[in-house]
């Protein structure tokens, strides 16, 4: 049998066993937090991470909280109005708060005939900034119409409006934007006395733009032109297209080109026994101020125009365009937002 002597050297020899593995298990721990602490300093402060941390981007991934990104697209074919633009990366959420292209694309078809109006030069570029933003990977921040675009389009284009029932839209108020260096600047600048081409010379033969010109024109004639200066046309050989109009044909008339005394260069080359389409207002002295001067053409849209010409009630042709639009599936969605995105109609 063991005496107490060999007891108590077997209590030591256990205790001190339990010691060494506490020891060593207490160094592994030490060990293993010095090497997640060089491992986070070196994932926080790297070059190899962007600025703002690993750490945080990961963590963003599972956060609700985190802001949808900005897409780029190609500007689709189908959205019309902005066709021919100048860039081809257009921005989603655009800046009327639509989440998709197709939406979009929805949303623009009612904005076509007053791009084809021709109200002003700088229509569809505004449009665009607005139905398809322009986009810059580089840039976080949207790029908005500069207000004096949006003043400039606006000038031209809301009395015509206005004449067919359609006020301008909250939607588009200019006093959401400013002029700054990052915005969408008009490419039409004033041109010294002289130099622009008359107004009624630089006309687009839409089906838009010719209806809306007829309504407005006191004297609508297909004529040959006589004589052409800086001032005014001669017109002969016409014949009257307004409907009511007694004069079948139309005498030598002749009609000044603006009402400014200086003139302007009428930029159109008139072939010898051309026919033409001339529109022109008339004043109270008796005088007619043209209007519009195009080349007659046997295009789809200008051969519409001309047959509607003679079944036109301009007195309610804003009222039946007010009809139209209400046929379609989005003007209940625009009616809706009538408080906000949308206040067309």
């Amino acid at each position: 049998m063991a005496g107490p002597t060999a007891f108590a050297r077997s209590a030591q020899a256990q205790k001190a066993q339990i010691s060494s593995k506490k020891w060593e298990a207490a160094r592994r721990l030490l060990n293993l937090m010095r090497w997640l602490a060089v491992v986070v300093t070196w994932l926080t402060t790297s070059s190899s991470f962007p600025a703002n941390g690993y750490l945080q981007d990961s963590w963003a991934m599972f956060s609700s909280e985190r802001p949808a990104a900005p897409r780029c697209l190609p500007i689709p074919s189908n959205l019309s109005i902005c066709n021919g633009i100048e860039y081809e990366q257009m921005r989603l959420p655009n800046l009327l708060d639509h989440e998709t292209a197709d939406e979009a694309i929805h949303a623009s078809r009612d904005w076509e005939s007053l791009l084809r109006l021709n109200c002003h030069p700088d229509t569809q570029r505004f449009l665009c900034s607005l139905f398809a933003p322009v986009c810059l990977m580089a840039m976080d921040r949207e790029i908005l119409p500069c207000k004096s675009l949006c003043l400039a389009v606006k000038q031209g284009c809301e009395g015509r409006m206005a004449t067919y029932g359609f006020p301008w839209p909250e939607m588009l108020s200019c006093e959401k934007y400013a002029d700054d260096d990052m915005c969408i600047q008009p490419v039409t600048t004033a041109k010294p006395p002289g130099v622009a081409t008359c107004a009624a010379c630089s006309q687009v033969s839409t089906y838009e733009n010719l209806v809306d010109h007829f309504c407005r024109s006191h004297l609508v004639v297909k004529a040959k032109i006589g004589e052409m200066t800086n001032t005014h046309i001669s017109v002969r050989n016409g014949r009257s297209l307004k409907k009511g109009d007694r004069r079948r044909s139309v005498a030598q008339t002749d009609i000044r080109l603006t009402t400014s005394t200086e003139g302007c260069p009428c930029n159109i080359t008139i072939g010898r026994n051309q026919k033409m389409l001339v529109m022109a207002s008339k004043s109270d002295d008796g005088s007619f101020t043209a209007n519009l001067i195009l080349p007659w053409n046997k295009e789809k849209n200008f051969k519409r125009a001309v047959h509607q010409f003679q079944r036109l009630n301009c007195q309610s042709l804003g009222r039946e365009i007010r009809e139209s639009a209400s046929r379609r599936p989005h003007y209940y969605e625009m009616r809706r937002h009538n408080t906000g995105r949308f206040a067309l109609l």
